[in-house]
């Protein structure tokens, strides 16, 4: 690769994320507010459930290590946070003897109950029409069905998902990896608050 050609790129990254990163200091009042409402359902003994597709799940992932395990404080308390389908078993089990799709929904069936929260990460924000995290979709319609709270941390303007969510964080993009870096930027400063009230 030339030089110029990776400096664009390298720049062009940067820029975006450095503007995604400003813009999200106008959402100050809506991560207090996720944070709020996260700590209050701790303090009522609720559970926390977590999941995205992809690199959304990896994200889902590293945010349930650090406030199951640590972050930066080692002597804060555990939180009831989990990672929705890391049972391999049954995920692949049910996605090949019945519908991947639909195996999501079976985990807020089994696992989840009312007054709990799901907490759904897509950069997408779903899209029924052309079949974008319809798992998503169908998990959080149920969720909404069984009185479960429903936390959307999306972008693309929030897409199909915006509509079951109780709150959500939305990152004005459609680019996906810029998406992603916010919302790892927004797990952070939750994992930094929940440091200090534990």
């Amino acid at each position: 690769m030339k030089k110029n050609n990776f400096k664009n790129i390298f720049e062009k990254h940067l820029d975006l994320n450095i503007e995604l990163t400003k813009k999200t200091y106008l959402n100050y009042k809506i991560i207090l507010k996720l944070f709020n409402f996260l700590h209050k359902k701790i303090k009522n003994k609720k559970n926390i459930y977590i999941y995205g597709n992809g690199g959304s799940f990896a994200d889902a992932s590293h945010f349930v290590s650090e406030v199951t395990a640590t972050y930066k404080k080692r002597n804060r308390i555990g939180l009831p946070f989990y990672l929705m389908s890391s049972n391999l078993s049954s995920l692949t089990a049910w996605s090949n003897d019945i519908y991947f799709e639909s195996y999501l929904e079976r985990e807020v069936q089994s696992l989840i109950k009312p007054g709990d929260v799901l907490i759904l990460i897509s950069t997408s924000g779903g899209n029924r029409m052309s079949k974008q995290s319809i798992n998503l979709l169908n998990a959080a319609k149920l969720a909404n069905k069984n009185k479960i709270k429903v936390i959307g941390f999306l972008g693309n303007n929030g897409g199909d998902l915006k509509k079951y969510c109780d709150l959500s964080y939305i990152v004005d993009s459609k680019n996906t990896p810029s998406i992603q870096e916010n919302h790892k930027l927004v797990f952070h400063i939750i994992c930094e608050m929940f440091d200090i009230v534990y």
